[in-house]
């Protein structure tokens, strides 16, 4: 059991490191549905890893003296609960997770893990919380794998916590790994300040892969057409029967409708492929979705595997490496029908259809052999790791505040020392109205536009001629420093890429999106703003809804349409987290759930709810 909690955690690691995220939900409470498994555990971190369940979203729950959770308030309470052996972990249990402390507490390790649902805790009461006296952690005595969640510790101000450090390399006091905090998620009223490692608090990168759909090697199957309504598209549906329960026993039948899509190029010459859109519960064999209505006819044709494969640059354009259905040989793929809907584990995507480019197979080759002719891009991850090597850590009311929302911080206008920056790389510079301190380096690069649309397609229709996305931030000792309230000038170098345009305009990319007119002066495009983050370039010879004045009008790239910039698909664009439903790295989290008591259903599934003891 020891050998899988550790092969586990270091591969689902791995895998947020070489950019497969885990879907973000940013939900409170435990997570729940076929899919989730939330508990909260104590278990011996000597070596049995077996141990008492605290909460289970299967119903299973063991009476522990001086240790209970509350599912109404999301809370655990340790009271007078002094067992330096054992670990309190926890996994999906939301962002409003609570850690209630009454006396004195001692445990081995606290480990939180996100998974995609919320991976935040708050420290409260007013106890303590001795953790790894014994200095017997392996890794990290507070231990927050985020697994693309913020992974957020907040220590309450009446609360008190010691962490300790283990002797020896790779150890830590506290670890905070993928998340999507650019700061040190961790606040509270720290004695000492945090020593971090040198790598700590920079973003992640990882060579860009996309999710796409290809034809599988299943066998082709005759689908009864179906059509709904007057949408003029075709569809087939597939049958079958989730199992859920420890033995199996538990069966209901589900259904999984398909678009048919006409597609060129197909490894089988199949003139269509089915791509999974939606699941319908309950749904009997034979029966038919409600709002379709069977046409007669019958097409045969492969199911779409939807897969990460890596993206490949050259002379300009977009291709595809990956394995052939059969996994005998490496592909390069091109895309065949851009903007699919498909559903990837539950979640509905934006995906395009790729299919093999004749003769650019290799046989016995790897991932790593690109093919001579194409390049692949390095790109943002949008994640970070933080590695605390304090040989104690301690917060107590006594300690100095880290929150920022007790700390007064710069009062508007005061000078605080820089506040020209440019950022060397790209040469975008900023130009601040309150300065930020010496030392602090502007960052600022492009980001792929199809990482970000492929996450939030709704943002397709609100950027017409859509330039480049830039992710700007300003850094100090490897920390974002959050800048917000602070009116600043953004300039831009007018790359090749961006020239052509009448009119421009940068977008905020937050929630609600924030527009702002932008103007070329000289070599640059200028816009201003009042906080730093995602900002999307648009160009137009027609004027934006907010736009006031054009800039001076150079000749455009493609007067018919100015919408469509000379260099479409840069690649030097660069993406802040890459895109999930990547079935290769998802079969192995399936295997490794198995391996520690989880579930995934598709035929025949067990349901990890019931499971006991599961350990990470």
């Amino acid at each position: 059991m020891k050998l899988k909690r550790k092969l586990l955690a270091g591969l689902l690691t791995l895998c947020m490191a070489v950019g497969m995220a885990v879907p973000a939900f940013a939900e409170n409470g435990p997570s729940f549905g076929d899919m989730s498994s939330a508990w909260v555990q104590l278990y011996d971190s000597r070596g049995s890893y077996f141990g008492d369940v605290l909460y289970s979203n299967g119903g299973e729950a063991d009476t522990v003296e001086g240790a209970v959770y509350d599912k109404a308030t999301n809370t655990i309470t340790l009271t007078n609960y002094n067992h330096p052996e054992m670990t309190l972990a926890t996994n999906e249990m939301g962002d409003d997770l609570k850690l209630h402390l009454v006396g004195d507490n001692h445990i081995a390790e606290l480990v939180v893990w996100g998974f995609g649902w919320g991976g935040n805790l708050e420290i409260t009461g007013d106890g303590s919380l001795t953790i790894n006296e014994n200095k017997t952690s392996q890794t990290a005595a507070i231990r927050f794998m985020a697994e693309g969640t913020p992974g957020l510790l907040k220590v309450g101000s009446n609360a008190s916590v010691t962490a300790y450090k283990s002797a020896g390399e790779n150890t830590y006091s506290a670890a905070f790994v993928s998340t999507t905090s650019s700061t040190l998620p961790f606040t509270g009223n720290l004695e000492t300040e945090l020593a971090l490692t040198a790598n700590s608090g920079i973003e992640g990168e990882t060579t860009e892969r996309e999710n796409v759909i290809y034809e599988s090697n299943y066998v082709a199957k005759d689908w009864k057409v179906l059509t709904k309504g007057e949408d003029g598209k075709k569809y087939g549906v597939s049958y079958g029967t989730i199992l859920t329960g420890s033995d199996l026993t538990n069966g209901k039948p589900v259904g999984y409708i398909h678009e048919l899509v006409k597609v060129e190029g197909l490894p089988s010459q199949k003139e269509y492929l089915a791509v999974q859109i939606a699941t319908v519960d309950g749904l009997e064999k034979d029966a038919l979705p409600e709002g379709y209505t069977d046409s007669g006819e019958t097409i045969s044709a492969k199911t779409g595997d939807i897969n990460s494969m890596t993206v490949l640059i050259k002379d300009g354009q977009r291709f595809y490496w990956g394995v052939d259905p059969n996994q005998s040989q490496w592909l390069v793929y091109q895309t065949a029908v851009d903007d699919v809907t498909a559903e990837d584990w539950g979640q509905t995507t934006l995906t395009k259809i790729v299919v093999p480019v004749a003769g650019e197979g290799v046989s016995g080759a790897t991932e790593e052999d690109i093919p001579a002719g194409y390049t692949t891009n390095v790109v943002k991850t949008g994640m970070y790791s933080y590695y605390c090597t304090n040989d104690v850590i301690k917060v107590s009311p006594s300690g100095t505040s880290t929150d920022p929302g007790t700390d007064p911080g710069t009062k508007p206008g005061e000078d605080t020392g820089a506040k020209d920056l440019t950022a060397s790389e790209t040469g975008v510079s900023i130009s601040l109205t309150d300065g930020v301190p010496e030392g602090a380096e502007l960052y600022a690069d492009t980001i792929a536009q199809e990482s970000v649309l492929g996450s939030r397609p709704e943002l397709k229709e609100e950027l017409p001629g859509l330039l480049s996305i830039y992710e700007i931030s300003v850094r100090k000792d490897g920390k974002a420093l959050e800048i917000k309230d602070n009116p600043m000038t953004v300039k831009i170098p007018m790359n090749d890429h961006l020239k052509g345009y009448k009119y421009y305009q940068a977008v905020y990319l937050g929630d609600p999106l924030e527009r702002f007119d932008a103007v070329v002066e000289g070599d640059f495009l200028v816009f201003e703003t009042t906080h730093l983050s995602q900002y999307a370039i648009l160009g137009s010879n027609t004027p934006f809804e907010t736009s006031e004045k054009p800039t001076d009008p150079t000749t455009p790239t493609d007067p018919t349409d100015p919408a469509k910039p000379e260099q479409p698909d840069k690649p030097s664009e660069k993406t802040e987290s890459p895109q999930t439903g990547d079935n290769s790295n998802m079969f192995l989290l399936v295997a490794l759930l198995f391996a520690s008591g989880g579930v995934l259903t598709v035929l025949g599934v067990t349901d990890k709810r019931k499971k006991k003891g599961i350990t990470k």
